[in-house]
């Protein structure tokens, strides 16, 4: 809500998105680095008033646009650097480098074919078609649709 108020984060059909909470995980959005800086500050702020730690070793920074590519200055939480990264995750999703905001599942079509390969190896012996569609259902799926 502080950072709303402060104009600070990003906004689509005005519906504010500039920090996105799951359970400990937080997701901030800015425009620039410099308001992204002012958005870390007010979570130190934050974070003293009620006593919460953010963990700087889990935290990165990765940048969106065109001047992607382009070093900049160090974005500090708790008087520490951010790293910034070339791809990250956030809930199961990769966010990769890019002028364009894109998302990578090479890592769930990898775990498809672990798991499918497993379950196709042990079914087998048992010539049983049902017992290895049950199966593909209930392991595979999941893998394959998880970022639809």
């Amino acid at each position: 809500m502080q950072l709303r108020k402060q104009g600070l984060g990003c906004s689509l059909l005005n519906e504010f998105y500039g920090c996105i909470l799951y359970a400990d995980d937080i997701l901030l959005i800015s425009h620039t680095v410099h308001a992204m800086q002012m958005m870390l500050h007010m979570c130190d702020e934050f974070s003293n008033d009620f006593d919460i730690k953010f963990n700087c070793k889990k935290s990165v920074a990765k940048r969106i646009g065109k001047r992607f590519k382009e070093k900049c200055v160090p974005l500090q939480v708790d008087n520490k650097d951010i790293l910034y990264v070339s791809e990250l995750k956030y809930l199961g999703v990769h966010v990769c480098d890019g002028q364009l905001l894109t998302f990578s599942v090479e890592h769930l079509r990898s775990k498809f074919y672990r798991t499918f390969n497993c379950i196709y190896s042990r079914s087998k012996a048992s010539n049983s078609e049902m017992i290895s569609i049950e199966l593909f259902k209930l392991y595979c799926f999941p893998f394959l649709f998880f970022c639809c």
